[in-house]
């Protein structure tokens, strides 16, 4: 029976890493790729991240958030590539929907405070990130409130993670 959130592959990759003093780039790689891939939650990276080297959990943290916030800006680029025509093709009955028509108006609203308040929160990132690509915002802008909201974030996962272990033992 598997126990923990991770792949085997990752967590083999966080654990042959965790002596060398690169370990905090490895992780912060690993944040860049889950944010432009949005594969899985990087929390369930970070925190065993810091399980096994506690004593980095500032480290951890503020590569993290900017590696994450780097990968927002890459995404928003990629998405403005692609282009409206592309995700009306692949999703025709997202542009419908009430909900998109809601988040639309707020982000036009708050702009780039409410991606900062996203990237912060537990909300998934992503659908604001292709709203702002649509909607033409600076992938530079992006790039920095992504970075605060999540450097923000990962900072108060790491320490609580650094200072009540037990709390968290079972996402490793």
């Amino acid at each position: 029976m598997k126990t923990h959130l991770l792949p085997d592959w990752l967590r083999a990759l966080l654990m042959r890493s965790v002596g060398y003093r690169h370990y905090s780039l490895v992780v912060a790689a690993i944040a860049f790729v889950t944010t432009i891939t949005f594969s899985f939650p990087f929390v369930a990276v970070l925190i065993p991240a810091v399980l096994l080297a506690p004593r980095r959990w500032r480290t951890l943290g503020l590569l993290c958030g900017l590696a994450s916030g780097c990968g927002a800006a890459v995404l928003v680029e990629i998405f403005q590539y692609l282009g409206w025509e592309f995700v009306v093709a692949r999703y025709p009955e997202l542009v419908s929907m009430e909900v998109w028509q809601r988040a639309s108006e707020w982000l036009q609203d708050w702009g780039l405070l409410a991606v900062l308040i996203i990237a912060g929160s537990p909300m998934p990132q992503t659908p604001a990130l292709l709203f702002c690509a649509l909607a033409d915002v600076s992938s530079l802008g992006i790039l920095a409130a992504v970075a605060i909201g999540k450097t923000a974030k990962y900072l108060f996962m790491a320490w609580a993670t650094a200072h009540y272990p037990t709390r968290f033992m079972r996402y490793n």
